[in-house]
């Protein structure tokens, strides 16, 4: 492993889950195009919105650029735009599965003396975490096994009229990347989107953003960056657009469920790319932060970082005492 390997891997932004989950997605579609598919699943596949989906989809490398001229992309090109409306649309479809599956599951049979006794008019969905796309890939993965019924008994993929197993994991698949595309187009993504039904119009950086909040925070949210009414995409869209996405290894992860503009935002991230390699008598580091060395609003060092933090590079980190010397007297000493 080089040196350059070990900076690489800290910036790597390929979607693990989506790997795992997109093929289900596709196999589903396919599925559905047979002539031989149920009604209900054939009118799933017959939508040109959700058949556009997955051809955007089954190209896809599972990578997440922002897709716009901002944040990590500064020039985005076809691929880049292309891979960022797949990891929209998958991100979306991702928080419309858990939905159609877990979710109506225990909504489906968490009702009356359940809720009383727990005290509830409705059931609490968790927070989301890696465990619940967990569970979806054990019910997707080992289909033929389960069919679709947990531990429990129950039938994750519940579908009225319907009688075939696999045809009725198929309609939620499809049905949850139709309530995706439906979502996009509706009001709560119109300060991202307008309401648009291109599909096109749909970049990741529109969505996956970060504010750095400086540690006063709400006592004086000036000091974050970007300030409130400062983001890049508007004040609507708080913010800088990032690449990344949940559970990426640079880490980025944001709310599993989300189903709007803001919704998509994350909070915490790197908080150093650090990569080192010690020889005898020497070593070699190279590092960035999320802004700067200095909290202190109109510091040079305030958000000096802040582009190379966001673009995934990373400058010399000076170490070695006859380095410092130099370097002091190249450029004389920081200033207070």
């Amino acid at each position: 492993l080089s040196f350059g390997d070990m900076t690489r891997f800290q910036a790597d932004t390929v979607l693990g889950d989506a790997e795992a989950l997109v093929p289900h997605i596709l196999r589903a579609f396919d599925n559905a195009r047979r002539g031989d598919s149920p009604p209900a699943l054939a009118a799933r596949a017959a939508d040109p919105r959700v058949a556009e989906a997955v051809g955007r989809l089954r190209q896809w490398d599972f990578s997440t650029p922002t897709g716009i001229a901002l944040g990590f992309d500064a020039d985005p090109d076809g691929d880049d735009v292309a891979a960022s409306v797949a990891a929209t649309i998958y991100a979306v479809w991702r928080g419309r599965m858990i939905v159609n599956t877990l979710d109506a599951t225990l909504d489906r049979f968490a009702v009356g003396p359940v809720l009383a006794a727990l005290g509830l008019t409705e059931m609490p969905k968790p927070n989301a975490r890696e465990e619940e796309l967990t569970a979806l890939r054990h019910l997707l993965d080992g289909f033929d096994i389960n069919q679709g019924i947990g531990a429990s008994g129950v039938d994750f993929f519940h579908v009225d009229g319907v009688a075939d197993a696999a045809a009725r994991r198929d309609i939620v698949l499809l049905q949850s990347l139709s309530d995706a595309l439906d979502l996009l187009a509706s009001e709560a993504f119109a300060a991202a989107f307008g309401h648009s039904t291109a599909q096109d119009d749909y970049r990741w950086g529109r969505l996956h953003r970060i504010v750095l909040r400086h540690v006063l925070g709400e006592a004086a949210p000036v000091f974050n960056l970007p300030p409130p009414g400062f983001s890049p995409l508007g004040e609507a869209l708080p913010g800088f657009p990032a690449d990344g996405g949940f559970e990426t290894v640079d880490s980025a992860s944001h709310d599993v469920r989300a189903a709007d503009s803001n919704g998509f935002m994350f909070a915490f991230g790197p908080s150093r790319r650090y990569t080192a390699r010690l020889k005898a008598g020497r070593v070699r580091a190279k590092t960035s932060l999320p802004g700067g060395v200095s909290g202190v609003l109109g510091s040079p060092f305030y958000g000096n970082m802040l582009e190379e933090w966001l673009f995934n590079e990373t400058h010399p980190l000076i170490v070695a005492p006859d380095d410092i010397v130099g370097t002091v007297q190249l450029f004389g000493p920081p200033p207070m």
